[in-house]
């Protein structure tokens, strides 16, 4: 038995590990293989960004390889002649620098010292003055250049120093010219190689490609799976159209500022800005520092650096703050906080193009989690969609003692629901999950204290705020008795049950569960004329049938309604259970009670009469 047993921990300790093996396993092949990997990736996104343009040339009857080859030439063209129009430039900036040095100097001693630039400029220049001096004195050679032709010690001496020889080994191939670029530069061209293969082989057979993905998950999930590629392409590729406009849209007006202020070569940094823009954080950054760093550089006052700084700082904010976050980010449906680890998780393990591709690859993460159920975690963690519901979110901050974003929940609940809404919704549940753990010992004195009186004090204060918007002069309508059937949670619900039922024109009022249980035979008949016993499940049955038996034998004239709060109750056990002679009717919604109870409301001096008699039966029980 013991061995057995040591059997059976042994297998629930390695099943425990397998996720984290699994896990590991999946990173180490993501960096041993990034060299076909980041390629693949790369083709992945053309192919999803290429596809629409692809499938719209398709409609118009041109075949599936001419619109593959007519997007593919015309895309990686435009981008040739980008990247060609970008060296240039870029080639004449660095041509340009060493004609700002001098500036640059100026700019970084008038920073450290402004009083007493002219000084260190003048001292700098006879420095080096002097250096250039010592060394053509110091040096032997150039003393006997200096010299003159005729003597002949002097002479002989020449001739007699030994000349000094470099053995120069000419360059074999290109590789030892370009000398320690020659890595780099292969590894980007067999890079870019690489992803122009794997996309026009993906664009040709992306049906092809699909139909194989299919069968190898199998056919008995072809439903999930088509959604998960469907809603996969859709969100990736509405990503990056949107990117592609808005980075296009940044740069545009980054250049023709920049333009405006006179800063040299403008297109180029308009043209950087929309690529480094696609790089998360780092990329808008440096796109933003480097023509000002440039400005710096050119000018000599300071209003055209500064200038050119309020520019990109205008159109960041503009972009990243009010069209970004409405047009792009309902299409990923990431999270900050995810975008943010997958950023740096991507980019430790790729480089510069993992950070690139840090979105859309989260992005068919966050698709895998909702989709696949082993792997629903990853739905919860990387979605920007609230992981709880209104009410656990409602009960949870009650439990952290925290009123202010509890109401909050609440208040934002209120924005787009009604007041029979929130109660149905939000806080007759988190009521519920209260109950439930006070009856189970798991709610302490203090919290259950604070749970109820702050959700006493928030319905109280809509029923204050819903009344003042109600017109003055309101019919009254039935003369209504709510009432609690057992805990303090069932006197909450009659609450907003009479609230709802006070904006409906009726005479309704509570009463605390002691109090009527104390003085139910002593209210008089004709001041009431319905009585609701409201209860909470999943306890309070027995006391309502009990109360509801004793209001009957009493008051036989009253009407009795039960309301049991659970709309997946089983109305007929619960009839059963009570007894059909103990009331007259069974709700289970407040919105239920509310139309049994719509009825015709007097007007005049009855209505004035049933108002004052049932003022007068309430302080009768209390008494």
């Amino acid at each position: 038995m013991k061995l057995n047993d040591a059997r059976l921990g042994g297998r629930a300790n390695f099943s425990a590990a397998i996720p984290l093996i699994t896990f590991a396993v999946a990173v180490t092949a993501l960096y041993l293989g990034r060299d076909v990997l980041i390629p693949f990736a790369l083709a992945l996104l053309f192919s999803f960004l290429l596809t629409p343009p692809v499938t719209w040339l398709q409609r118009l009857h041109l075949g599936r390889i001419p619109s593959v080859l007519i997007v593919f030439l015309a895309a990686f063209s435009g981008f040739g002649a980008i990247a060609w129009l970008g060296l240039t430039q870029l080639a004449e900036v660095v041509g340009n620098l060493p004609v700002y040095q001098t500036n640059i100097n100026r700019k970084i001693i008038a920073l450290q010292k402004p009083g007493v630039l002219r000084t260190v400029g003048a001292v700098a220049e006879l420095k080096e003055a002097a250096l250039k001096l010592s060394g053509s004195v110091g040096d032997p050679e150039e003393r006997e250049q200096a010299a003159p032709s005729a003597g002949g010690k002097r002479q002989v001496h020449k001739a007699n120093k030994p000349m000094q020889v470099e053995v120069v080994r000419p360059h074999s191939d290109i590789r030892d010219a370009l000398g320690p670029l020659s890595s780099s530069m292969l590894r980007v061209v067999t890079t870019v190689l690489g992803v122009l293969i794997f996309t026009l082989f993906m664009l040709v057979q992306r049906g092809d490609l699909r139909n194989r993905l299919l069968r190898l998950f199998g056919v008995d999930h072809l439903n999930v799976l088509t959604t998960a590629l469907d809603d996969a392409a859709r969100r990736v590729s509405h990503y990056l159209i949107a990117q592609c406009m808005i980075n296009a849209t940044f740069g545009l007006l980054l250049g023709t500022g920049l333009y405006f202020i006179g800063v040299p070569n403008a297109p180029f940094w308009g043209m950087l800005g929309t690529v480094l823009r696609f790089i998360p954080y780092l990329g808008t950054m440096v796109a933003g520092s480097l023509p000002t760093i440039l400005s710096l550089a050119v000018f000599d006052g300071w209003s055209k650096p500064l200038a050119t700084f309020g520019v990109f700082a205008a159109i960041e904010l503009t972009i990243s703050a009010g069209v970004e976050p409405w047009f792009c980010g309902v299409r990923t449906g990431l999270s900050s906080l995810a975008v943010l680890f997958f950023a740096s998780f991507w980019t430790v393990l790729w480089g510069p193009i993992g950070l690139v591709l840090s979105v859309p690859l989260t992005v068919c993460l966050l698709v895998i989690g909702r989709y696949v159920p082993q792997l629903e975690f990853l739905g919860v963690v990387l979605g920007d969609e609230q992981v709880l519901p209104p009410e656990a979110h409602y009960y949870q901050r009650l439990l952290a003692l925290d009123e202010d974003e509890a109401r909050e929940v609440a208040e934002n609940f209120l924005k787009d629901k009604t007041s029979l809404e929130l109660y149905e919704t939000v806080v007759i549940p988190a009521l519920r999950l209260a109950e439930e753990d006070r009856h189970q010992n798991a709610l302490d004195e203090e919290r259950e204290a604070f749970v109820y009186r702050t959700t006493r004090d928030l319905i109280e204060e809509i029923g204050e705020r819903e009344a003042s918007v109600e017109a003055a002069a309101k019919p009254t309508g039935q003369r209504i008795l709510c009432v609690g059937a057992r805990d303090e949670a069932d006197e909450l619900v009659a609450l907003m049950l009479a609230q709802l039922l006070r904006d409906d024109g009726h005479n309704a009022a509570t009463i605390k569960t002691q109090e009527f249980e104390s003085h139910v035979g002593s209210f008089r008949e004709d001041g009431i004329d319905v009585l609701v016993v409201s209860a909470l499940p999943p306890f309070g049955l027995s006391q309502a049938r009990a109360l509801c038996r004793r209001t009957r034998r009493l008051h036989a004239g009253v009407k009795i309604i039960f309301g049991f709060w659970d709309s997946a109750a089983d109305v007929a056990k619960i009839r059963e259970r009570l007894g059909a002679q103990s009331f007259d009717e069974l709700v289970t919604r407040l919105k239920d009670a509310r139309a049994l109870l719509s009825t015709a409301a007097p007007t005049g001096n009855e209505s004035a009469a049933q108002e004052q008699q049932l003022t007068e039966a309430i302080p009768a029980l209390k008494a």
